[in-house]
């Protein structure tokens, strides 16, 4: 499955996606950041990071020889411009948002804008499932639910042959969180998944990504 996450950017009044185009270029390939695309509403950066990794070769006398491995990251990072402000989105991302950061404090400066994941609601969800042909929600995480006096529980549920859009009888009337709603969906022939993170996170299997990413962000 692809892996977006999307955050919503603040900046200083001037900057721009040409801004941090500019800067992008005046930075050149040696930074490990390069322009793959751009335009007056959306860029695309390919940025690299070398980080090194520590390891432990354990020797015949039983003594450890500690050592460091550089090793490479590549990240595709997108900027694009919708009604409500400027995005950012991170394909395939490691946990946190530690690229992200690094990126933006390259481009523009450390404190200079401020970051925080998209949350993802239900009426943002179901304005994206309603543009395609059929949608069934299979998969749910939901925690911070009421099991009993000083205990909350955190559960998944499943079913292939769909749940209830309240997912749970027993969550009726009781305050809980949602973690995520994976659907199976169908369009234009095509069946596949969508797992959407209140965190900010959407999965899409191959089947589905050409058409769910940018419908989904129709939504925003």
């Amino acid at each position: 499955m692809l892996k977006i996450r999307y955050y919503r950017l603040r900046m200083s009044p001037e900057y721009g996606i040409a801004s941090l185009a500019c800067s992008a270029y005046k930075l050149g390939p040696e930074s490990g950041i390069s322009v793959l695309e751009f335009n007056s509403g959306n860029l695309v950066l390919r940025c690299t990071f070398t980080k090194q990794i520590e390891t432990t070769q354990i020797l015949s006398d039983g003594s450890e020889v500690r050592s460091q491995i550089p090793t490479m990251e590549r990240h595709s990072v997108r900027f694009f411009q919708v009604s409500a402000g400027l995005m950012l989105s991170l394909m395939d991302p490691p946990r946190g948002s530690r690229v992200s950061t690094e990126v933006l404090s390259k481009l523009i400066g450390k404190d200079e804008y401020f970051i925080e994941p998209l949350e993802i609601d239900i009426k943002m969800i179901r304005g994206h499932i309603s543009s395609f042909d059929s949608a069934r929600l299979v998969s749910a995480k939901i925690r911070d639910f009421r099991v009993y006096d000083n205990a909350i529980g955190r559960l998944e549920i499943s079913s292939k042959e769909g749940l209830s859009e309240e997912i749970a009888p027993f969550l009726a009337g009781k305050y809980h969180k949602v973690d995520s709603l994976t659907y199976e969906v169908t369009h234009q022939f095509k069946r596949g998944l969508i797992c959407y993170v209140n965190s900010g996170t959407v999965r899409v299997s191959g089947p589905l990504v050409e058409t769910a990413f940018p419908t989904f962000e129709q939504q925003f």
